[in-house]
């Protein structure tokens, strides 16, 4: 089976973004987690042009990714090494051969671990705005739709069974979003996260989900109402079966003096293929350099 391991909620918006040298004074990000926690979902960390060289995320079950970044000197992501911190091993690894005009990533080759190819990725952008993001083995798909100003996105993906082509797993998930008018922290590092997946997920039905993939929104501005319908068919020796989540968050901000957030109380709402509904609440907070 292709294994592509996503975790269920993401919660992704997306905007322009140039892999251009960071501009002084623009707060940068260095940290993002749940109040309580003693160490936040996201970190990352910045060379002295401050490019961002290092996003460590600490995933379910201990696990913890970490994502490096280089750079050309015409200040251009070039590649990237996603690792596991725990067993201290390299899980991928990805090198960009193309860019449009503003230094947004248009194609990415991916390889394993021993630097054998994979696939490749191809983005599309409009008005300096990513519309669609597609992998050459068919198994991931992204659409992004700007025109009634607050997007609307759509992820497929298909999971098949080794010398099975009849038997697959396909899910389907519809995102929509509602924009506020303050200032996205997460904005200007795009492409970053584009490169690393974070903006492409595949998404497996399971009972809970992953509550930190609802931290990374890539819009220009920051979203207070999201929400998902998530669906997935699995075709197995003939036999079909199909499961359905629809899930609401809403976000409450609160700022710094220089318009970025601070925090943000979220409240999220799901109903899956279970029938039932369960609610969470928790504080986002964000921490700056």
């Amino acid at each position: 089976m292709k294994n592509v391991i996503i975790c269920l909620l993401i919660v992704i918006t997306v905007s322009a973004c140039s892999t251009n040298k960071y501009k002084a004074g623009v707060p940068r990000l260095t940290a993002i987690g749940i109040k309580g926690d003693s160490i936040p979902q996201y970190s990352f960390q910045y060379d002295t042009n401050g490019h961002l060289v290092e996003m460590t995320h600490r995933q379910a079950f201990n696990d913890t990714n970490v994502s490096t970044y280089s750079y050309n000197s015409s200040n251009r992501i070039t590649g990237l090494v996603i690792s596991n911190r725990d067993t201290n091993k390299v899980e991928e690894r990805a090198r960009v051969t193309s860019w449009d005009d503003d230094g947004n990533i248009t194609r990415v080759q991916y390889f394993d671990a021993q630097e054998k190819p994979t696939r490749s990725a191809s983005i599309r952008w409009e008005k300096g705005l990513p519309a669609a993001m597609k992998y050459s083995d068919s198994t991931q798909a992204v659409s992004w739709n700007y025109k009634e100003g607050n997007p609307e996105r759509k992820d497929i993906s298909v999971d098949t069974f080794a010398g099975k082509k009849e038997d697959a797993l396909i899910t389907l998930r519809t995102t929509h979003y509602e924009w506020d008018d303050s200032i996205n922290p997460l904005h200007p590092l795009l492409n970053q996260l584009l490169i690393s997946h974070a903006v492409a997920p595949v998404i497996y039905l399971t009972p809970l989900g992953d509550l930190s993939n609802a931290f990374l929104h890539l819009s220009t501005n920051n979203p207070f109402l999201v929400k998902i319908t998530e669906k997935e068919r699995s075709v197995y020796q003939q036999r079909i079966q199909e499961y359905e989540r629809h899930t609401t968050v809403q976000y409450a901000y609160s700022y710094s003096g220089n318009g970025y957030p601070s925090g943000a109380w979220v409240h999220l709402h799901s109903e899956g293929f279970t029938k039932l509904g369960s609610d969470t609440q928790f504080r986002v907070e964000y921490h700056y350099e």
